[in-house]
């Protein structure tokens, strides 16, 4: 099988989208737990149950552990349009804006050592900022871009890999809140090596699959040891961007890709497959391109993120994707849990 996995947000769950995202091949749901809290998740769960039962559809539900990662501390989107200085302490401080200027704080294991010249990217890299100056307390950068930051977005060094992460705590006691709910399966972000998944293995439901996101060079490395401890993988193409700079990007992409399956692991991928759809109508070239050209090398699923949780035509991108995967693809579509069945994990 080949699954479309959607990330739920606003876009997705907007009345009767979920509902035709189902019809035109969706096979995995996808719910972020950095971004909304225990009882949104819940919510968002039991919108699902109930799309399913109307549409009389099977997916997998996959929660995205969140990972002990450096994020901005912003409830609201940070707009840089017209900011000349945005100031970011090394504490949780909100959003305040004052004419030309803005601060915010940041929240997990920070950033490590920064320096001026640095150029620090937001999200995916959708927004970037310059360092000009750094204090024991805070630093002054300029921003590059000037979009809008949305709500506790990561923060990086470009190029730099990031202080090592782990799980941020509170996920078991998540798990277990939301596994009566319907969850099929987890996602453990920011896998660098076997030990974090054998902790989760550890107190997992039996019943819920285990899904290691890799998504920097550290655990591309060490990807050998990450493969037998993973029911499946899932490549997170917008951090490892940031963590292996652009040159080293497609080589380590590539790389995981090729021991994944050789070792016989399902493998998915994710980040800005289809984003151009989020607002536009027709989907970039490159787009187009490394979309078929993954369906040509079979891989197991494609992760859609902001095309669905926040982009405009999330129908749209499903169908499109869905379309791509029946010229293209090696299998059917369906959920991926078979696919893990099929391969005795």
């Amino acid at each position: 099988m080949t699954s479309l996995i959607a990330t739920v947000g606003p876009s997705l769950t907007a009345p009767g989208v979920l509902d035709q995202a189902l019809a035109a091949g969706v096979g995995g749901l996808r719910l972020s737990a950095s971004k909304f809290d225990a009882a949104q998740l819940a919510g968002q769960l039991r919108t699902i149950r109930q799309a399913l039962q109307r549409t009389g559809r099977h997916a997998d539900v996959l929660l995205d552990l969140p990972g002990a990662k450096t994020r901005l501390a912003n409830d609201d989107w940070l707009d840089l349009d017209g900011i000349t200085q945005l100031r970011i302490d090394f504490t949780p401080a909100p959003v305040h804006r004052d004419g030309q200027q803005a601060r915010v704080g940041v929240t997990g294991p920070g950033l490590g050592p920064v320096q001026p010249g640095d150029v620090l990217v937001f999200g995916d890299g959708e927004d970037a900022a310059r360092v000009v100056q750094v204090t024991a307390g805070h630093l002054v950068a300029q921003p590059l871009t000037r979009g809008a930051v949305g709500r506790r977005k990561g923060v990086a060094v470009l190029g730099r890999p990031a202080l090592a992460r782990s799980l941020a705590g509170g996920e078991r006691e998540l798990v277990t809140e939301l596994a009566p709910l319907g969850l099929t399966g987890v996602i453990v972000s920011f896998v660098e090596d076997a030990d974090v998944l054998n902790q989760v293995r550890a107190w997992l439901p039996a019943q819920l699959a285990l899904v290691a996101k890799v998504e920097t060079r550290a655990g591309i490395v060490n990807s050998d040891a990450i493969l037998p401890a993973a029911d499946a993988l899932l490549l997170g193409r917008g951090d490892l961007l940031l963590d292996a700079g652009e040159t080293d990007f497609y080589d380590l992409g590539k790389t995981l890709l090729k021991k994944a399956q050789q070792a016989g692991c399902p493998v998915v991928v994710g980040t800005q497959l289809l984003s151009s759809l989020s607002q536009g109508w027709l989907p970039n070239r490159s787009e187009l391109a490394y979309l078929s050209h993954l369906l040509e090398k079979g891989v197991d699923g494609l992760m859609l993120a902001a095309e669905t949780t926040v982009g405009e035509r999330p129908v749209r991108a499903v169908q499109l994707a869905a379309e791509l995967a029946a010229r293209y693809g090696t299998t059917p579509l369906g959920p991926l849990f078979p696919v893990l069945a099929a391969a005795g994990r």
